[in-house]
């Protein structure tokens, strides 16, 4: 089988959908089962992976036999590939010591180490994967540094030598200070994204609410191996981070580059914070520098309106507004507080990621708040601080291709989801969360047309259609419930992990993975299921229920959530990450 698993969620476009899958029907799945087929096994970490398996058929390996391979990248800077149709392990490479587990980058002390967090990407064709590893000569944090590897696909061994990302520069102009990365402060969670010969590797920061905070896009340029360009989100103040909870940024196929950040200041200058972001990428001209520049965006809200200050944000002096010195929700189980140190300035858009629904021309966007934003991918509107003033937020959320509507708890509380005033979000209905995640899910069904997916905290399956103008419709719900189980109301990190499965517009399936508890605070139990994606059932109500097509919990089937890692789905095959070391294989009984 030619097709390839090469980045994060299937394509560059982040759709999280596989349209080649001819074996694992939904016919096949609800009349003969799934089973385990076999596991990887991932040794050195206790958790395993947090980066997406990869595969790239037909591979050549040294010894001249050919083989379908699978590539897990792990926490304790491990590279794994393994035979994909036997489990049987080809080769590992260790690429240096990770750092290990610390309350200075964990609080709940769930990782065993940090190592390569984000999803590698593969070039199939020149023979090469890279991936980002966080190494340490000593295992501190204090020495940890994060380097890019370009390792040969048919045995592992480094095509360069790696390059090291410490002390890489970008000069924001504008008279705002030139900025420069340090490992110590950044954490690469995002899944890397390969787009015409380079490399980009996005960094949010392990102390959000630190002067220090910023988000990091930095480029390799793989004809030479070198750097060849940066781009920081914020310089003036802080903030910004690019991680997706694990998904990558996205690119459409002009080149162009789309991000959406998390907490920080904005000031549509240097500063983008809490922002759907366009980039345009200038390769290496004769002086062998590139760059990274802004070309739209668009912003919601800034964290000072949620906490209700200045709404247009600040502008005056560098400093952070994101105040997460009390963490989010989910992490503490805490109710909201009023003032500037609120919760509500952790709404984070940029815990989602970036979905381009490139034939109805829209950005699929949604963060913490559960609301969906849906971008005009050719016209984002460059949002100006003034434009979050109540008296004209109206005319910025106009510059969207829909208007917002609540997602991941649809109908939402009887609030607009696009006020005036954007403190009137900070509502908990049923006193949960309803964060999303990673990125939704997108396919085009025979039977709905577009389609995408969401699966929010503390919530269920969601299933919505979109219209060639960028409408969405609510389509129906599972009855099933991620964090069903969790120990302290209202967290329950993270929702579900999803992807699709389908024959082109036919046979499609939900593959998804949530938590019992709250995945955040615990290591805590999974439960896997597979649900049609197109043929709805009815709830006793009339409304809209997908219908799971075969469920784990009916199994009794015991393993450990893998907290942002989503299954992937290839020839009649799933691999599903789980969080006690392993990749588990499924296909039908």
């Amino acid at each position: 089988m030619s097709f390839a698993i090469t980045t994060r969620s299937y394509d560059n476009a982040r759709t999280g959908a596989n349209l080649q899958e001819t074996i694992l029907t939904p016919a096949a799945i609800q009349t003969r089962g799934i089973k385990l087929l076999f596991t990887l096994n991932l040794p050195g970490d206790a958790r395993g992976c947090e980066a997406q398996p990869l595969i790239v058929p037909h591979v050549k390996l040294a010894d001249g036999t050919i083989h379908d391979v699978v590539y897990v990248a792990t926490m304790a800077n491990q590279v794994f590939a393994f035979d994909a149709n036997t489990g049987a392990q080809l080769w590992m490479v260790p690429l240096g010591t990770p750092i290990k587990s610390t309350t200075d980058i964990d609080s709940h002390m769930i990782n065993d180490h940090w190592g390569v967090v984000s999803t590698p990407v593969a070039d199939s064709g020149a023979g090469i994967l890279y991936t980002c590893a966080w190494i340490s000569k000593d295992g501190t944090a204090a020495n940890g540094q994060h380097f890019l590897y370009a390792l040969r696909l048919r045995d592992g061994q480094s095509v360069h030598p790696a390059i090291n990302l410490e002390g890489v520069t970008y000069n924001p102009g504008h008279g705002r200070p030139v900025q420069k990365f340090r490992s110590l402060e950044r954490k690469q969670r995002a899944g890397l994204l390969l787009v015409n010969g380079t490399v980009f590797i996005g960094f949010g920061t392990v102390a959000e609410s630190a002067s220090t905070a910023r988000g990091w896009l930095i480029a390799v340029d793989t004809s030479s191996f070198k750097i060849s360009a940066a781009w920081t989100s914020t310089s003036h103040g802080s903030g910004g981070g690019i991680w997706h909870s694990g998904g990558g940024p996205a690119a459409d196929a002009q080149g162009n580059i789309y991000v959406i950040t998390g907490n920080g200041d904005f000031d549509a200058l240097t500063d983008f914070s809490q922002s759907i972001v366009k980039l345009h990428y200038a390769s290496p001209g004769s002086g062998g520098h590139g760059s990274i520049t802004v070309t739209d965006w668009w912003t919601p809200w800034t964290d000072d309106g949620r906490t209700g200050s200045n709404p247009e944000g600040e502008d005056e002096a560098p400093r952070p507004t994101n105040f997460q010195r009390v963490r989010h929700l989910a992490a503490r189980g805490m109710l909201p507080m009023g003032g500037m140190d609120s919760a509500w300035g952790d709404q984070d858009f940029g815990s989602g990621g970036p979905v381009l629904a490139l034939a109805a021309g829209a950005l699929l966007a949604a963060g913490k708040d559960g609301i969906l934003y849906t971008a005009n991918l050719n016209n984002l509107g460059k949002t100006q601080p003034a434009n979050l003033d109540p008296a004209a937020t109206a005319q910025n959320y106009a510059k969207l291709k829909a208007a917002p509507t609540f997602y991941t708890y649809y109908p939402g509380p009887q609030l607009n989801p696009a006020p005036t005033k954007i403190e009137s979000l900070n509502v908990l209905p049923g006193n949960v969360t309803h964060h999303l995640h990673g990125t939704p899910v997108l396919w085009n069904s025979a039977a709905h047309g577009l389609q995408h997916f969401c699966w929010g905290e503390n919530g269920n399956l969601r299933a919505w259609s979109l219209s060639n103008s960028g409408q969405s419709a609510y389509l129906a719900c599972s009855a099933e419930t991620a964090s069903a189980q969790s120990p302290v109301p209202p967290g329950g990190m993270p929702g579900g992990m999803i992807s699709l499965s389908a024959n082109g517009t036919s046979g499609g399936v939900v593959w998804a993975s949530i938590p019992y508890g709250d995945a955040n605070m615990e290591v805590t139990a999974g439960r896997f299921l597979a649900y049609d994606a197109a043929n709805f059932g009815k709830f006793s109500d009339g409304s809209g229920s997908i219908v799971p097509l075969w469920d784990s919990q009916t199994w009794n089937w015991q393993f450990k959530h893998n907290k942002f890692n989503r299954p992937v789905v290839w020839n009649g095959k799933v691999f599903l990450p789980t969080y006690d070391g392993r990749v588990l294989v499924i296909g039908l009984a």
